[in-house]
């Protein structure tokens, strides 16, 4: 399959690129088809052949994402089924989500307290009785939980 991307050229550290017209299978610096224009992103300068890159585009040439940018910035009009492709976004919904959950925990908790209300005394008085119990087992030097058959030996 023909592919349209950008092939490396320049000194070191001062990369400039060409946009050719390559063999998908073939490395990014390697063979290619046809030199199509060139990119210096120093610069910002830009060169196209459109009327290359228009033939190639009709022969079903895949445009990499950033030649379809670069392209998109020309206005070099180009076939209906060339999409930029994106990454789907990273799971920003998982904060959200928890952030939800305490909300309708709260929202349950409210509504079963209002719905309940003839309960709530004697669920203040099993507070007060656990408390009076843990307060006995600390007198005790004894945790409410412990086996009593263990301080026997």
């Amino acid at each position: 399959m023909l592919v349209i991307r950008l092939a490396r050229t320049g000194r070191s550290k001062y990369p400039t690129y060409r946009i050719v017209a390559a063999e998908s299978a073939r490395a990014a610096t390697g063979k290619f088809v046809a030199v199509l224009g060139h990119y210096n992103p120093h610069t910002k300068d830009l060169v196209i052949k459109r009327e290359e890159v228009q033939k190639h585009l009709s022969n079903g040439a895949q445009p990499s994402n950033t030649v379809t940018k670069l392209l998109m910035r020309d206005k070099v009009e180009l076939p209906a089924w060339v999409k930029l492709k994106t990454k789907a976004p990273k799971a920003v919904e998982a904060p959200a989500e928890e952030a939800a959950a305490p909300a309708a925990a709260t929202e349950v908790t409210e509504t079963e307290a209002a719905a309940d209300a003839d309960t709530a005394p004697a669920l203040a008085d099993a507070d007060v009785l656990v408390a009076e119990t843990a307060e006995d087992a600390a007198a005790e030097n004894v945790t409410p939980d412990a086996d009593t058959t263990d301080t026997a030996a």
